[in-house]
């Protein structure tokens, strides 16, 4: 499956703190190898394509033609807002 960002997901990528960027980093990696390894939670929550960057933080993406375009990263109470 291939992937994109929004301007929204780069913008909110720079603004996290450095060690949150690392991971997401280290995630979007392993997402790319398995999107289906069990750390990233990948998974459909409503309308969405939900992944974990860490306990505390998520990503959030759309599926268009069979592409994921990610739109959100950032705390999980934000994420909970958004679904």
């Amino acid at each position: 499956m291939k992937s994109s960002t929004s301007t929204a997901f780069r913008r909110q990528f720079a603004e996290l703190e450095p060690e949150v960027r690392r991971r997401a980093t280290k995630q979007f990696r392993l997402w790319l190898e398995d999107h289906w390894h069990p750390s990233l939670h990948f998974k459909r929550v409503g309308p969405y394509w939900s992944a974990r960057v860490d306990r505390d933080h998520r990503a959030l993406g759309v599926e268009n033609d069979g592409k994921i375009i990610w739109f959100f990263i950032g705390k999980h109470d934000e994420y909970e807002r958004r679904i």
